[in-house]
């Protein structure tokens, strides 16, 4: 994937997460990988595609009015070893019940 990039917006509430996943994946050709509930009521979604397609997609869910949005972050063109660290490959497994 070497012209892919990461994107991840962070929100505060599920319908928050379900809005920003909704807006993401139809402002522009991305693939959601996961909207993971990491605790304490903050969701992770994240999603891949092309750099020019995820700077899109996460300019249009920050520009929600009413959504929690607490933080954002793109990677461009991640490390290959990210994604064996990290839960950013398609199609996504989910993690290990570890935390329980």
């Amino acid at each position: 994937m070497a012209a892919e990039a990461v994107g991840m917006v962070q929100v505060l509430g599920y319908p928050a997460a379900l809005a920003v996943a909704d807006t993401l994946v139809k402002a522009a050709q991305v693939t959601l990988v996961s909207c993971e509930g990491i605790g304490a009521g903050y969701w992770t979604v994240v999603i891949r595609g092309a750099v020019a397609d995820v700077n899109a997609a996460v300019r249009a869910a920050r520009s929600l009015k009413g959504q929690a949005i607490i933080s954002h972050q793109i990677i461009a063109h991640p490390a290959g070893n990210l994604e064996e660290v990290l839960p950013i490959v398609i199609p996504h497994q989910p993690p290990e019940d570890f935390l329980l």
